[in-house]
């Protein structure tokens, strides 16, 4: 016990270094230990949405799309694909490694920010139980040797908390001294920056980026602040100043207004037929749920004719999905209602919802990841309890869930059902803090029993 007491770090540099040595490990023990015993291949497939596809074609100069001469791609986010192209070069048995060192690294500098941030916002012992719960987390690992935007987006949120953080001096007191430490113009220029990645990372993110810069600018209104005042109008300035070539480039390619991606309408549909209870006849057995979602739609064609890698290739057929997504809405409002309600739950805790499922999917994983987001937030509970009965001051807990909720409240609306908890993954640096606290309890209790 005393070992492993050794191994937590004691500085965000320490937290790095760990988190970034058991990912890696972690991710070779699964490529190289796990995949011969499942089959799991040790080279790119098809199931990771085509970022990979698209990052290959950047780098031998075909554009922005799934195969060389193939339809432009506007239903994937650019940022990730870009960032992938390196990778493309290496010979082909080293591109999964070369991508578990890339995103290793990034889940180093999450676990930096992760002790930073719960450092900041409570103590020394809040911010070494923050990081282990963090890297006990198994879908850290599986989400990190695969070609998706999760990691990215974890790490590109926490990053933005932390930055945005620095500017609630009044209620984060001890980051406000590091607002001294930034000159007044490299303020907005980083956090816009930050922000301008995020959205660009994935289209949700955008909303939330607004909406965060928003509630930075609502705060320096309450408070009088003229200078933070300036700074959440130059961040979202520069955000949007950052973000508009990729805009611009989808009026050019499609005529269309598209500020990041399309697919809001295939996303709506794909959580309307996911449910047994919201229309008459949702997803059949058999039937892919893109298949179900034209049929549904009234929408002449299939997955295989209308789809490549889960989105459109004719903005024709975009259009006519959104534009039946909004007449299904005005028309069956119950049936909204009722998807965001069950896409709630199914977030985090995806086996409470089986019985509602129109097509019963129920597996290990499932049951695994109800069972450990249930431990997780039964913890951030007992947390904010303890610091309750404790007189323990509750505005970096409940800024902390507010941030939690930012992030996911844009995926509730469309589908929440992606395998591998990814969705929720850009939340785990955020709950491992809250959880940290309730984790913190009963350690404190240990001790005391032990005395």
């Amino acid at each position: 016990m005393n070992v492993i007491r050794r191994l937590i770090p004691d500085t965000p540099r320490g937290a790095f270094w760990l988190a970034f040595v058991l990912c890696f490990l972690g991710c070779f023990f699964i490529l190289f230990i796990i995949s011969p015993l499942t089959g799991l291949s040790k080279h790119f497939g098809r199931a990771h949405d085509g970022y990979i596809q698209i990052a290959e074609n950047l780098g031998k100069g075909n554009g922005f799309v799934f195969e060389k001469d193939g339809p432009p791609v506007f239903h994937r986010p650019p940022l990730y694909p870009y960032i992938l192209v390196p990778i493309m070069y290496l010979p082909d048995f080293l591109q999964r490694p070369g991508l578990v060192v890339l995103q290793s690294l990034m889940v180093g500098c999450i676990g930096a920010l992760i002790f930073k941030a719960s450092k900041s916002l409570f103590d020394l012992a809040t911010a070494r139980i923050a990081i282990v719960v963090f890297l006990l987390n198994p879908w850290v690992y599986w989400n990190a040797k695969n070609p998706m935007t999760g990691i990215l987006q974890a790490l590109l949120y926490i990053l933005f908390i932390n930055v945005i953080g620095t500017e609630f001096p009044a209620i984060v007191k001890r980051l406000s001294e590091n607002t001294r430490k930034m000159k007044l113009w490299a303020k907005p220029l980083v956090i816009g920056t930050i922000a301008a990645a995020l959205a660009l990372t994935h289209g949700t993110m955008l909303a939330v980026g607004f909406i965060l810069l928003f509630m930075l600018f609502l705060a320096s209104i309450v408070w009088c602040n003229h200078q933070l005042v300036l700074t959440s109008i130059a961040s979202t300035v520069l955000m949007v100043a950052l973000a508009a070539p990729w805009t611009y480039r989808n009026w050019v390619v499609f005529n269309r207004f598209i500020p990041v991606v399309g697919g809001s309408g295939l996303g709506y549909f794909n959580g309307i037929i996911h449910w047994n209870n919201t229309i008459p006849d949702p997803q059949r057995e058999g039937e892919t749920h893109i298949d179900a979602c034209f049929r549904v739609a009234g929408i002449e064609g299939t997955e295989e004719t209308h789809t490549h890698w889960k989105g459109m290739k004719d903005i024709e057929i975009e259009d006519e999905i959104n534009k039946k997504a909004i007449e299904h809405l005005q028309e069956h409002p119950t049936a909204f209602v009722k998807k965001i309600m069950l896409n709630s739950i199914e977030y985090y805790f995806p086996a409470f919802t089986y019985s509602y499922l129109a097509v019963k999917r129920l597996n290990v994983e499932h049951v695994a990841l109800t069972g450990f987001h249930l431990v997780l937030w039964i913890l951030v509970v007992v947390g904010i309890w303890r610091d309750k009965k404790g007189g323990i001051r509750l505005q970096p807990a409940w800024l902390l869930l507010a941030a939690i909720c930012f992030y996911t409240v844009w995926y509730i609306p469309f589908s929440t059902f992606i395998g591998h908890s990814l969705y929720a993954l850009g939340t785990m640096p955020l709950l491992s803090i809250l959880v940290a606290r309730g984790v913190k309890f009963f350690e404190e209790i240990g001790s005391e029993e032990s005395y």
